[in-house]
């Protein structure tokens, strides 16, 4: 008698033949692994407890097979606290319209709520309309546009700006200090007590791991003009890339190249890692900051669906 449940995919898990002829058919770029290759990209992948694979078997007396797998991760931002983000959710294509899409999806949303997230997150690329019609049934709402840089080209920087790195929080606290106000302009739930800030900022730098650049003014007074935070990423779609947390200029250093020399400095990080891609999320509603992506070489390429706790 055959038993379908939901578990935690592990090496055994990847090894099967069926993971790797579902996982095919939402990302067909795989189809250029081998089975052995796959199963190693995926447990480097799931080093770190925040990527994880988890989906639905069927399993009898002689085998197992996987019907349904998905693919995500649960960090620390300054926008959720949390972040649950959910990079693939694909169901075999022989077995679907039986509600293995829908068990799965609700097993995602209680490891959501389970992890402290307020909302889980994901991405879809535009023109796989019928996951947008699963995932509006499901109660999702378009959040926000995905948007990357594939090609490396770099806008003229302002030499009145400097760009720091101050990753290594424990000898640049002043200069963190210091951005707080411009950062909460962006991310107005960050604390105005300078210690929670600085507690916040420092657990998703050492979590992420995460970078942060500071964007100051180039003279004596040394003023924050605004700043970013990214990380490397990593998954089925992209492969290796930098993707930005965040992005924000002071409100009152508005057009004078701020924006762009952050941009030109992940650019430059990009370079020196030999990576050719970016990517970052922006909110349906901030019209000018996408004129400014645009600008700056990026393209829409997917949507952000967010389903929220209450």
């Amino acid at each position: 008698m055959s038993q379908e449940r939901i578990i935690p995919f592990d090496e055994t898990i990847f090894r099967l033949p069926s993971c790797l002829t579902v996982h095919q058919q939402l990302r067909p770029n795989l189809k250029q692994l081998t089975l052995e290759d796959y199963a190693d990209h995926m447990q480097k992948l799931c080093q770190t407890k925040q990527s994880r694979i988890c989906g639905i078997i069927r399993q009898n007396q002689s085998e197992t097979i996987v019907l349904a797998l998905a693919f995500y991760r649960a960090h620390p931002t300054t926008f959720d606290g949390i972040r649950f983000e959910l990079y693939d959710l694909i169901v075999d294509e022989k077995e679907r319209n039986h509600g293995l899409g829908t068990r799965l999806f609700q097993d995602l949303i209680h490891q959501a709520k389970e992890c402290g997230a307020p909302s889980l997150v994901l991405q879809c690329d535009l023109t796989n309309t019928d996951a947008h019609r699963f995932f509006f049934r499901h109660g999702l709402e378009m959040s926000s546009f995905g948007f990357y840089l594939d090609k490396i080209h770099y806008n003229e920087d302002n030499d009145q700006i400097k760009v720091l790195d101050i990753s290594d929080l424990s000898k640049n606290e002043d200069i963190l200090i210091q951005a707080q106000d411009v950062f909460r302009q962006l991310r107005p739930n960050l604390s105005s007590d300078q210690k929670i800030y600085a507690s916040q900022i420092r657990n998703i730098c050492e979590t992420g791991p995460a970078h942060m650049l500071v964007a100051i003014s180039n003279d004596e007074k040394r003023n924050v003009l605004g700043l970013a935070i990214y990380r490397l990423s990593q998954h089925m779609k992209y492969s290796k890339f930098i993707y930005c947390d965040d992005l924000i200029t002071d409100e009152n250093k508005r057009s004078l190249g701020v924006g762009r020399a952050l941009v030109n400095t992940m650019k430059k990080e990009a370079e020196k890692l030999n990576l050719n891609r970016i990517a970052l999320d922006s909110g349906c509603q901030r019209g000018r900051a996408h004129k400014f992506y645009h600008r700056e070489g990026f393209r829409i390429d997917q949507f952000e669906m967010t389903i929220f706790f209450k």
